[in-house]
């Protein structure tokens, strides 16, 4: 998680973290003083107050915590943390249109979704992230692409070609004879399949076999993939202001931490 300090994105009064407190010490396993005892009635002032926003730097998800200390009116100090979070939002994979920094995300916290993308919504996401890793990465025609759905470029002056498979079945071996011949007609020196799913045994030695006689093609499987779109999301690495955090749409806090500073 990132950590960021000190942020003016919402307001908590001194009475949500007493609420809390007082919750607490009226709870019948509180292990502290009685009730009415001066080291658990709450002066009415707050003495320290740290907020923190904690964003994770790959999938955006975020919690908020607020954080007090609130002096008794003897000797004792209560530390009451309230916490928020989102709730995960739905994205409809099925548009081609949505931004792909945003399904990045989303996959990242429900990798199993990509099952339901729009298949060229899953080469589009492809071909960005094989471009947050160091290619030039071009994503091909829609339709009549030749069997290559990315092309790749290093630099160097050669072309890699791209095939990307949104299926929940294992890819079999005629699957990438197929794109074998795909990149001999198309020019490429070398290839790459991406599957949403997993790769047969015979599709793997096919794939080594070439890599050995003919040219390299290489293997990404689902697995292989979020390793991948996890690395490649540390470049988009999201702040406070992605999370949608706005006075106008006031965050709820829960009590999530209850504790006192001093030996009782």
């Amino acid at each position: 998680m990132d950590d960021h300090y000190d942020l003016d994105l919402w307001d908590v009064a001194y009475k949500d973290f007493s609420a809390v407190h007082d919750l607490e010490i009226q709870n019948p396993y509180f292990n502290g003083p009685p009730l009415g005892h001066p080291h658990v009635i709450l002066r009415g002032d707050i003495v320290e107050r740290k907020v923190c926003l904690h964003v994770c730097p790959a999938c955006g998800w975020w919690i908020a915590e607020d954080r007090a200390v609130l002096p008794a009116m003897h000797w004792q100090h209560w530390a009451v943390t309230l916490a928020s979070a989102p709730a995960l939002e739905e994205l409809a994979l099925d548009d081609i249109g949505l931004p792909l920094q945003q399904v990045r995300r989303y996959l990242m916290r429900k990798f199993e979704a990509r099952a339901s993308m729009h298949p060229r919504l899953f080469e589009l996401t492809v071909a960005s992230v094989f471009g947050d890793l160091g290619y030039q990465a071009y994503a091909t025609a829609y339709s009549n692409d030749g069997g290559v759905d990315v092309i790749l470029e290093d630099g160097s002056g050669a072309r890699g070609g791209v095939q990307v498979k949104r299926r929940r079945d294992a890819v079999d071996v005629e699957q990438i004879r197929a794109f074998l011949g795909a990149l001999g007609l198309g020019g490429y020196t070398r290839g790459v399949y991406v599957c949403a799913s997993r790769f047969g045994r015979g599709a793997c030695e096919a794939a080594q076999r070439s890599t050995q006689a003919v040219m390299p093609i290489e293997l990404v499987d689902a697995n292989r993939f979020f390793d991948m779109l996890g690395y490649a999301q540390l470049k988009h690495r999201p702040g406070p202001e992605d999370c949608n955090i706005t006075r106008a749409r006031p965050l709820t806090f829960h009590g999530h931490d209850h504790y006192h500073l001093n030996t009782l």
